[in-house]
């Protein structure tokens, strides 16, 4: 049987989630990369994180093993430039509710960065700042409802760690959301500016996307007509993935990027249920029933996958108890 990964040219990897969590590398993840550099296959490394830039990137996934350069790095704050230069007039004032490297990208757009209303910007662009404050968002919101046109560089409301899910650029967007009328101009994953980006630097003719989270990673690939790889080692889990819309499925899921050289995962549905590997969801009285030994990874990957298919069909609900079975996946 052949691997999931042949038919592709290149991948498009997540960051957080997928290859490293923290100072951290996911497990896996590393050898992976590995592979796929011995098999020919490129490697785009895409993350809505505006905070750091391409170079410290770069490094970061070099020092816990990944053979990156800084050019195979495409960061939001990178297309937020490009998206801002095309936008707005040279020598715009902008205020930065963000991070030194959107600040410097900002400036690289030939705008003037600026950190009060009182300056007069034209436009907000808010993006994912560990040390942000409430005055700093009171500053932004303040700019946005006196006209200034708000961008956004994602809008991901959480970020796994090493330690667990905290909060994301979403949460701090949220809180200017809650003072104004309308919503931002997004820039990152789900949005097409920060794929349309990637795409076009990395010149592949096949590549797949790999992430951990539905909301933006999937529904990226999908809103650019990309094939997507969902691995369930950072945010997102089997219930996420059952519960996801059309526009946010993904082409196949594996627990992590090693996952990529095992062979597809097919589900195949009958007037009963689903089968998927060693393993047989039933439809009973509206409730799924659960055949098999779900003791190891790949069977559960399995249920996971043949359980998704029956939601997305309408024959199980999101709330079936089948899902605490699922207890080895997030």
């Amino acid at each position: 049987m052949t691997s999931f990964i042949e038919p592709y040219d290149a991948v498009f990897f997540d960051l957080d989630g997928v290859l490293y969590l923290g100072p951290l590398a996911v497990e896996g993840a590393v050898e992976g990369v590995q592979r796929l550099h011995q098999a020919g296959i490129s490697t785009v490394y895409v993350t809505n994180n505006a905070a750091r830039s391409t170079a410290t990137v770069a490094d970061h996934l070099v020092e816990l093993g990944f053979a990156a350069q800084e050019s195979e790095v495409v960061s939001s704050a990178q297309a937020a430039s490009g998206l801002l230069r095309r936008e707005l007039p040279a020598g715009s004032k902008v205020l930065v509710a963000g991070t030194d490297n959107l600040v410097e990208q900002v400036r690289l757009a030939g705008m003037v960065p600026v950190t009060t209303y009182a300056e007069s910007p034209v436009a907000v662009i808010q993006g994912y700042d560990p040390a942000m404050t409430w005055p700093r968002l009171d500053q932004a919101a303040i700019a946005v409802q006196r006209g200034a046109r708000w961008f956004a560089t994602n809008t991901d409301s959480t970020r796994p760690t090493e330690h667990g899910i905290v909060p994301g650029a979403g949460a701090a967007i949220q809180a200017i959301r809650f003072t104004t009328d309308h919503d931002p101009e997004v820039v990152g994953k789900p949005y097409r500016p920060l794929m349309d980006e990637a795409l076009a630097r990395s010149g592949a003719k096949q590549p797949v996307f790999v992430g951990d989270r539905i909301d933006t990673d999937i529904m990226g690939a999908c809103a650019v007509g990309m094939d997507s790889f969902l691995v369930l080692t950072g945010a997102h889990g089997v219930r996420d993935l059952c519960a996801a819309p059309p526009h946010g499925r993904p082409t196949a899921i594996g627990w992590n990027v090693g996952s990529l050289f095992a062979p597809r995962r097919v589900a195949t549905l009958d007037a009963a249920g689903a089968v998927c590997g060693g393993v047989r969801i039933d439809v009973v009285q509206d409730r799924a029933q659960v055949t098999g030994d779900l003791a190891t990874r790949e069977a559960q990957l399995d249920a996971a996958w043949a359980l998704a298919q029956l939601v997305w069909a309408g024959h199980v609900s999101i709330d079936d108890p089948v899902f605490a079975r699922l207890d080895l996946l997030p």
